[in-house]
């Protein structure tokens, strides 16, 4: 990636020197093993780390491990890492020794051997060294060229922070040909993308750059607003680096604007932020130089000649990038002094430098620094010249300024109306989505009130239908119950009437003919069994004693028969409860004294019946072994208990069994009086 050096005083600084200090006893431990690994894959990651510890190290041989590496990766079909590889080489020669020649015939050396095995990840990423190298060469296009293939590639592979690479560098290269829009345009895409990636250090590079840019064109005020912005974010992530390149350009901006005291103040914050950052050797001469320069200027001589006599302590801070600034210094302090022949010497040294960069506002700086020496040594002819040629390149650069200040508020004006007419589109389209959903609501609305009206119905059909049904089981066994005892009192009755009356005559035949009157025995056992299916069936004294004698003899004949206890508790002389029911309530209580006898276990068993005020209760009680109702259901659903339900249903009577184990069982039968 890129370094940008130096415009004036309005510096962009995006590349980090952060690496430790490596000893060169590593390096040589590193090639000891190197030289000694025969696995070709394990020789390939030592030299993998060797340029890794190396980087951008020039005294410890970066240039000739990394070419070494990357020949050996592409032997091996690592194309990737050597891609990798040639892409810090060529960053090393741009942005470290400024040789971006070199950078391109590293390019040209390695690219066509890599570039059909590279993911579309590393092709971005080669393509936007290269055209680094060719923007540093002062091949713009071909530098935009290769921008533009970066991006593509790093849409491909899905890249938004390699993207923005691409688009921040596409800006520079706008810039640089003056298309203000264009890079402002740019920078702020590269900006976003950065801010979404959440790239803390590039979105403080490109909103510096287009703080930079604003100001460069003479839009201060929105210079000043996005730096105030990106040195707010600079500090709360103590990037120092950039914010000494912040603080630096906010005092340019002062100068310009005729701020003495707020533009010494700044240089100072960059002093102070730069001394916290990794590149203070970077910084340090371009600072001192900038202090000069505005002490000087604000008549504070001695000042400015400290900082000077500093900056004349190191003989790189007087060479390279630094050199032009060095004479401006110079000259602007012997100015200061009143040293009219010693400041026309730096400041002539200082134009035919920066004409040689071709780099307009230094030549225009250069240009009036001269007309007001000449003017001072009375040299009018020379001051006029300089002058002129200074007012030209001023008045060419406001207009382009203006021209870009139109382009700029023209552009900004069709972007808030396409913007409008987008959001007025959208809002269309919103508008009918609402109503294109309303309508599906209320299509889906209906469809579901007709899902649930047909449910409703159904529901309440089947319901219907479903009573229905239990109502007709019901009376179906009502209709069984009352046939059976139909049937019944109609057998006992044959039984009774017919059949025993038939033993009867039989009897008395055998009596009258036989000699011997005991042989009638076998028919009085015939006609006893007679009599007793016959009461069984339906007790023929029934409907002479009613239900309360008819329940006494009941009671009487189980004491006669069986070893249990059988008592009564029955002071009730009339019930007022329908013959229909009558019968119904002895075949219940007739089933619970069977089931008394059959299953209790039972020493006693007491029958009641209580008369309550709207209600007669009749209950059987027996001190058996008695069963869990919760888990015997086997019993409560036996054939008896069935009946004695069906049966206390038929008459609309309440049944209720209580039982606990151990304890006997008790069993309650409630019916309503008439």
């Amino acid at each position: 990636m890129r370094f940008v050096f130096t415009c004036s005083l309005l510096f962009a600084f995006t590349f980090s020197f952060a690496q430790k200090t490596t000893h060169q006893s590593e390096v040589d431990a590193l090639k000891a093993l190197i030289k000694s690994e025969t696995t070709k894959t394990k020789k390939l990651a030592l030299l993998d780390s060797l340029t890794s510890i190396t980087r951008d190290k020039t005294a410890l041989g970066f240039d000739s491990i990394s070419r070494a590496t990357i020949d050996y990766a592409i032997q091996l079909d690592s194309f990737n890492l050597a891609s990798r590889k040639t892409q810090n080489l060529i960053n090393y020669h741009n942005n470290v020794l400024g040789q971006p020649t070199e950078g391109i015939t590293i390019f040209n050396t390695y690219f066509n051997t890599l570039k059909n095995h590279l993911t579309d990840r590393n092709l971005a990423g080669i393509y936007i060294d290269a055209g680094d190298s060719f923007y540093f060469a002062k091949e713009v296009d071909t530098a935009m060229s290769y921008y533009k293939k970066a991006k593509a590639h790093a849409e491909k592979a899905g890249n938004e922070r390699v993207k923005a690479f691409a688009v921040l560098y596409q800006g520079y290269a706008y810039m640089d040909e003056g298309e203000f829009v264009k890079a402002s345009q740019h920078l702020q895409e590269a900006s976003k993308t950065f801010i979404a990636v959440k790239d803390t250090f590039n979105i403080i590079a490109s909103k510096n750059m287009l703080s930079i840019l604003y100001s460069t064109n003479g839009f201060i005020n929105e210079a000043k607003k996005e730096r105030a912005e990106t040195i707010a974010l600079a500090e709360l992530s103590k990037n120092y680096g950039l914010l000494t390149s912040l603080y630096s350009n906010a005092a340019a901006d002062n100068n310009k604007q005729g701020l003495q005291k707020e533009r010494i103040k700044n240089l100072h914050k960059a002093v102070a932020v730069s001394e916290k950052s990794n590149n203070l050797e970077y910084f340090k001469p371009l600072l001192l130089q900038s202090l000069v320069i505005a002490y000087a200027e604000n008549d504070s001589i001695i000042k400015a000649k400290s900082y000077l006599n500093t900056v004349r302590q190191d003989t790189k801070n007087m060479e390279g990038i630094y050199e032009s600034k060095y004479y401006k210094a110079c000259g602007h302090l012997a100015f200061a002094e009143k040293d009219f022949d010693t400041a026309l010497k730096w400041g002539l040294k200082y134009l035919e430098l920066v004409k040689a960069s071709n780099h307009i506002e230094n030549i225009e700086d250069g240009e009036s620094f001269l007309a007001k020496v000449y003017e001072e040594r009375n040299e009018y002819n020379y001051a006029y010249s300089h002058l002129k040629a200074a007012k030209k390149i001023e008045d060419s650069l406001k207009s382009v300024q203006k021209t870009n200040a139109l382009s700029y508020y023209q552009t900004l004006y069709e972007t808030n109306k396409r913007d409008q007419r987008i959001k007025d589109q959208n809002s269309e389209i919103a508008l009918l989505d609402e109503q294109n959903h309303r309508k599906a609501l209320l299509l889906w609305g209906s469809i579901i009130l007709l899902i649930a009206l047909f449910s409703i119905i159904y529901l309440w059909r089947s319901r219907k239908y479903s009573q229905k049904n239990v109502q007709l089981q019901k009376t179906f066994a009502q209709d069984i119950i009352y046939s059976v005892e139909h049937e019944r009192k109609r057998i006992s009755s044959e039984l009774h009437d017919s059949v025993g009356q038939s033993l009867l005559l039989i009897k008395n035949k055998i009596f009258l003919e036989s000699k011997n009157k005991t042989d009638t025995s076998l028919v009085d056992g015939a006609i006893d069994e007679v009599r007793t299916i016959s009461q069984q069936l339906h007790p023929f004294q029934f409907e002479k004693l009613g239900l309360i004698h008819s329940i006494k003899n009941t009671i009487e004949n189980f004491q006669k028969n069986s070893y249990i206890f059988y008592s009564e508790d029955i002071e009730i002389e009339v019930l007022n409860i329908s013959k229909d029911k009558e019968i119904f309530i002895y075949r219940m209580l007739q089933e619970c004294l069977n089931n008394v006898e059959k299953h209790s276990e039972a020493k006693a068993c007491a029958v009641s019946i209580e008369n309550l005020k709207d209600a007669v209760l009749f209950q059987v009680k027996d001190n058996g072994t008695g069963f869990d109702v919760t888990e015997n259901t086997k019993l409560l659903n036996s054939l008896g208990m069935k009946t004695l339900k069906e049966r206390a249903q038929l008459i609309g009577a309440q049944l209720s069994i209580n039982s606990v184990k151990g304890k006997g069982t008790t069993i309650q039968i409630k019916v309503q009086k008439n």
